[in-house]
């Protein structure tokens, strides 16, 4: 059994040497090259229709190139969809939503037919991290679809049938212009606009959007200097007024399911290397929210309060510093697991001491942190201990959480639906296989 000290770390893990080191030698050369920059407008074939929740209850959401909102059915009775955002300039679309209650039989949106919203969960689809890393010179082949597989992730999740799909965040990651003379990102999109964020997540992400409703996680990408003008309107939960406006911190909402009662929440503003002492009670009111919850309860949220990752130096790093001090005798006990993301791995941990379940799954397409060990039993990540931690390494896919007897059976699969390593979550407590 091993006893190391765990240090914070920054965000994804690699370092700016290390990610030099796996650039072509022809990239490194053109660091001093201005960006090219790309605006295309978009088809006028765009359309995606799905069900998520939001802190309103289950919507059925809608993106149209149409001024009108398209039509949409529930239960065979005709409802009329509300304009969520207008067209604006780098986002020539109409988002419409519609309440969809639960109980809801069936639903259709522009002809197309939505699994209506969960009485049950029987299998939880869960991934992230999901989009193609453009920024500056860390560059992924966004044209590859074996070194940017979500498509291939997405087709694969989708035959599951899962009851529920919960993407614990980072769906925007093209953020800068492909580097001049790189052929494996060359004519992206770049930038919070609807090219991109179509580039990134709705097109790929297309069938995995029909096959099940949708818990979304706000990521560190989805803040309001990044990438949030997308994210406010189309996949924030919150109502939005005559004008989209982004919001640093969002409120935690419950998803409208019990056994486990779901609870998504905000958590994107975490500093992970010291503690951010204004931000901790807004943190401790989000980690507090399931405090008159009955069990089981699951929370998700994108930054993960444990981890383990090994630097190319042998340090051991893995606490974010703002969430462990916001979280100390604040999470309630009927908190079973947290799932998370950020991490680009699969880690699963349970601990000594009576904490949730921490599970972290980034592993849906963006460029993979390496150095994940396999086993961390006995590791001490601040002031937890890890009573069994296993983790994957370099392996993109997604998870699945299916229902057993008295158990969770946690399964992290690769992109072709090859099983990784599989787990049993029995309370707060791990065993995997």
């Amino acid at each position: 059994m091993t006893s190391t000290k765990a240090t914070p770390y920054k965000s994804h893990a690699f370092d700016p040497n290390e990610r030099a080191e796996r650039l072509p030698a022809a990239a490194v050369g053109m660091l001093a090259l201005a960006a090219l920059s790309f605006t295309a407008p978009a088809r006028a074939g765009d359309a995606y229709q799905w069900l998520q929740a939001s802190a309103d209850g289950w919507q059925a959401r809608a993106i149209t190139q149409s001024d009108a909102c398209p039509a949409a059915e529930i239960d065979g009775r005709a409802v009329a969809m509300a304009l969520r955002a207008r067209p604006g300039a780098d986002f020539p679309i109409t988002v419409c939503a519609v309440a969809v209650p639960k109980g809801t039989q069936s639903v259709t949106v522009a002809g197309a037919p939505l699994r209506p919203p969960p009485t049950r969960i029987e299998k939880a689809l869960v991934l992230g991290d999901t989009g193609c890393r453009l920024k500056g010179i860390f560059v992924q082949d966004c044209n590859s679809s074996e070194a940017w597989p979500f498509r291939r992730i997405v087709e694969t999740a989708a035959k599951f049938a899962p009851d529920i799909v919960i993407h614990v965040g980072d769906y925007h990651y093209r953020e800068t212009a492909c580097l001049p003379g790189m052929a494996g990102c060359a004519g992206s999109p770049h930038g919070d606009n609807w090219e991109a964020w179509k580039a990134d997540f709705f097109a790929p992400g297309d069938p995995l959007l029909r096959a099940a409703p949708l818990a979304l996680v706000r990521g560190n990408h989805e803040i309001c200097k990044r990438a949030g003008q997308g994210w406010t309107r189309a996949l924030s939960p919150s109502p939005l007024g005559e004008t989209p406006q982004c919001v640093e911190r969002e409120q935690a909402y419950r998803v409208d399911i019990a056994d486990p009662t779901l609870y998504v929440l905000d958590t994107t503003e975490a500093e992970e290397r010291t503690v951010d002492t204004e931000l901790l009670p807004f943190l401790r009111s989000q980690l507090a929210v399931a405090k008159d919850a009955p069990g089981p309860v699951w929370y998700a949220f994108h930054k993960p309060i444990f981890s383990l990752f090994r630097s190319r130096i042998g340090e051991t790093i893995g606490i974010n510093e703002t969430l462990a001090a916001a979280a100390h005798d604040t999470i309630p006990a009927s908190v079973q697991a947290i799932l998370s993301g950020h991490l680009h791995a699969f880690e699963a941990l349970s601990f000594r001491e009576d904490r949730p379940a921490q599970f972290i799954v980034g592993v849906g397409g963006t460029a993979m942190d390496p150095r994940i060990p396999a086993n961390f039993d006995g590791a001490t990540i601040g002031e937890a201990t890890v009573a069994l931690g296993r983790g994957v390494a370099a392996t993109f896919g997604f998870a699945t959480f299916e229902r057993g007897d008295g158990e969770w059976i946690v399964t992290d699969y690769d992109a072709e639906a090859r099983p990784r390593l599989r787990c049993h979550l029995r309370g707060r407590q791990l065993d995997c296989e």
